[in-house]
């Protein structure tokens, strides 16, 4: 039989690549199928985000005091599988967000408690190792997904809810095979502790501000899920879209939007999964805040370019910065909150929160103002909103440091 940590990890493989199918059509399908825009696609986005990080944080405390916290996480996938097939049976937008909202609070069950466990590894370059696979595996399922949500969905857009039932299927079974997390790692060491303890500061000091960092990467990700496939919806109906600047369009980009989108859509989750590889392997990032600060400036810099960009190639390149910052971002909040094993589920659910903050602060806020003013408008703002999400997280910094330093009587350990 597979290991338990590769059980997990194709487990978290599954569960994003179902989750990924849902994004990566939700958006045509309010396109073609109900007859929405850009704001109803950023509306029912911001909605489900802002269920999937509020359940996640109310759920926390009860969870985390559950004897078997994983049986959440079955419930969990179980009412997404449910729920986002239950979109097919009607029109209505007020439905179809209801519906898909109550999806994507199921997940809000599941990735705490899957973090939580990976994360019971004592030692923190192993933990860090065990982590890294796992979020590469997760992010891999967000990759892998639109190049088959998408043409599935252009064939038929029934198809892609058939496939995530089945794959959400197996992931219950994978799951469910997973032995306790106190049994499987065992209970950490007071000199296990000890030894960690520099380690263990640090992560609290920068703690604040990378869980800030999370909620920007999430909010700019999101956004180009949930609002910018209508730029790419309108481009190739227009008969604009380019590979590179050539003056006429090839007879491949001139149809099935959802399958160009799908490659951004995987440039994007590529550049993620890429960034846990690294992270997982390295150690010189650890509590260094300029690797988010020079992150967040080129992701700002990037959708600079997107809102006007006409060329698939330019916007594959901006999608792997803002992946890249994604990754990095989150990886750097769910690991420090991993310190204290005390609190590491509910931190993690911090964390998961931070994300659905982000991806709903994000749709809603750009849906509107692309649904106003046009698509090219909320990205030009952009900049200006990373630039203030930089000086919150350089304050958090500062409190962080302090705080670790009342605490402990040590010296500043987060560093730019």
């Amino acid at each position: 039989m597979l290991k338990p940590h590769f059980r997990i990890c194709l487990a978290a493989f599954f569960i994003d690549f179902s989750a990924m199918v849902t994004m990566t059509v939700l958006p045509f399908y309010v396109y073609n199928q109900i007859g929405g825009g850009a704001a109803m696609s950023g509306i029912i986005g911001g909605t489900r985000a802002a269920a999937y990080g509020f359940i996640c944080l109310v759920s926390a405390g009860f969870v985390s005091r559950a004897k078997k916290s994983l049986t959440w996480a079955i419930c969990g996938v179980a009412a997404f599988a449910v729920f986002s097939c239950a979109m097919l049976l009607s029109r209505d937008p007020y439905v179809c967000g209801i519906v898909a909202t109550l999806a994507v609070a199921g997940l809000a069950f599941v990735w705490p408690a899957l973090h939580s466990w990976v994360g019971g590894e004592p030692d923190p370059k192993q933990r860090a190792r065990g982590m890294s696979w796992f979020n590469i595996a997760w992010s891999s399922g967000f990759a892998v997904s639109p190049l088959i949500a998408g043409p599935l969905y252009d064939y038929d857009y029934r198809l892609p809810f058939l496939l995530l039932f089945v794959v959400c299927a197996l992931t219950l079974l994978l799951i469910k095979s997973l032995p306790d997390e106190k049994e499987y790692f065992g209970t950490v060491s007071a000199q296990v502790r000890e030894a960690h303890t520099d380690h263990d500061r640090a992560s609290e000091a920068v703690l604040y501000a990378a869980w800030c960092a999370a909620l920007m990467g999430s909010l700019l990700a999101n956004v180009t899920r949930t609002v910018y496939p209508k730029h790419i919806d309108e481009l190739v109906a227009a008969g604009e879209l380019r590979f590179f600047f050539e003056r006429t369009p090839l007879p491949i980009l001139t149809a099935h939007a959802a399958t160009k989108y799908s490659w951004l859509a995987f440039a994007l989750g590529l550049a993620t999964a890429l960034s846990f590889l690294v992270l997982g392997r390295t150690h010189r990032w650890q509590h260094k805040f300029q690797v988010l600060l020079w992150l967040q400036v080129g992701t700002a810099a990037a959708f600079w370019v997107l809102a006007n960009a006409r060329s698939l190639a330019v916007m594959m390149a901006c999608f792997v910065v803002a992946g890249a910052f994604a990754g990095v971002s989150f990886f750097s909040g769910v690991y420090y909150g991993m310190a204290d094993p005390a609190h590491k589920h509910r931190r993690s659910a911090i964390n998961e929160g931070a994300v659905g903050v982000g991806a709903f602060g994000g749709s809603i806020v750009f849906g509107y103002l692309a649904g106003r003013y046009g698509m090219s408008m909320p990205f030009h703002f952009a900049p200006i909103l990373v630039a203030v999400g930089v000086l919150v997280q350089l304050a958090l910094l500062r409190y962080g440091a302090e705080k670790s330093r009342r605490k402990n009587g040590a010296p500043d350990a987060a560093r730019l």
